[in-house]
């Protein structure tokens, strides 16, 4: 599921919440390859790293196609270098004004990363910019297919976290995968993706991934249903004991061989036998006839049939 959206499934809003225990900018990066690899437009809003280390891993296909915004060395504007991002154009009149000059069709919007924001900026502000920025950019000729943003979960509250995942249409939470998982020189890790289709419905898939070389995302298999690990599966040959929920009741809900012999020996009233079947379906050899007596306080008028009715 994961591999399908990043090869172009995803659109709107996508969270990629990682932690201290498991990184996920290997993962931003695949989106940003693949969304090249297309021939889509990048931008790239990086306040996390500088852009040496962001293109790092990059061919020169994908690299030719990313726009990179740089808010890394002067985040606030102080050393007043032209072309950098600050923090005050964090908003979507300002963020479709710096990307809508090179707009030439479908382009995915980047942004490393998304705590570096809530850390400084008021929660609603930011949130507001996230639900705003596709119609801004829509309306000057835009087209952002797909925001992806990195997050760095534990950095943040469990409200915030849940506000942020009522906005989006794909959220992916990493977790390191168990140590028994190995790949090679890969870094195996759980991925959860909680993804909102058009229609309202809401799909939830665990699987393991990696990232390899070039980030090419690669997916390892689905974890054991029911929670249940493969160290944990029980004994082959061994069937789990099941409730009973008739034991130990004041009264007897089972039949025995004689009561149940009894039981499907009584006819249904609905099962009729041949004669009566015959005898319903036979055609009347004459036709029905109605018979009326009136009444003495009936008035039968021919010319007036309602002269009775009190009206």
């Amino acid at each position: 599921m994961l591999g399908e959206l990043v090869a172009g499934g995803a659109e709107g809003l996508v969270l990629l919440q990682d932690s201290v225990s498991c990184e996920g900018r290997s993962l931003l990066k695949s989106f940003v390859a693949a969304s090249a690899q297309r021939g889509e437009a990048v931008h790239v809003l990086s306040f996390d790293v500088p852009e040496e280390e962001f293109k790092a891993g990059f061919g020169t296909e994908v690299t030719s196609r990313i726009s990179f915004h740089d808010a890394f060395r002067d985040p606030l504007g102080w050393a007043g270098e032209d072309g950098g991002l600050t923090l005050g154009e964090f908003s979507a009149p300002g963020l479709v004004a710096r990307l809508a000059p090179a707009a030439q069709g479908p382009a995915t919007v980047v942004l490393d990363s998304l705590s570096w924001l809530l850390l400084r900026l008021p929660f609603p502000g930011v949130c507001q910019v996230l639900a705003q920025l596709p119609r801004r950019a829509s309306l000057a000729g835009l087209r952002i297919t797909r925001f992806v943003t990195l997050l760095h979960g534990d950095l943040h509250q469990l409200g915030q976290l849940e506000a942020l995942r009522a906005l989006a249409r794909v959220v992916v939470t990493l977790e390191p995968a168990p140590q028994a998982l190995t790949w090679g020189d890969a870094a195996p890790q759980v991925a959860v993706t909680w993804h909102r289709k058009r229609g309202g419905k809401v799909v939830r898939k665990k699987e393991y991934v990696t990232v390899l070389p070039g980030f090419v995302l690669k997916h390892l298999g689905e974890p054991p249903q029911d929670g249940i690990s493969r160290e944990e599966d029980p004994e082959e040959g061994k069937v789990p004991a099941v409730a009973d929920p008739t034991a130990n009741l004041t009264f007897n809900l089972r039949l025995s061989e004689a009561e149940r012999r009894a039981k499907e020996s009584v006819p249904l009233p609905y099962h009729f036998s041949e004669e009566k079947k015959s005898s319903l379906l036979q055609t009347p050899t004459s036709q029905g006839k109605i018979y009326y007596e009136p009444d003495a306080a009936d008035d039968i008028d021919d010319e007036d049939p309602d002269d009775d009715l009190d009206v």
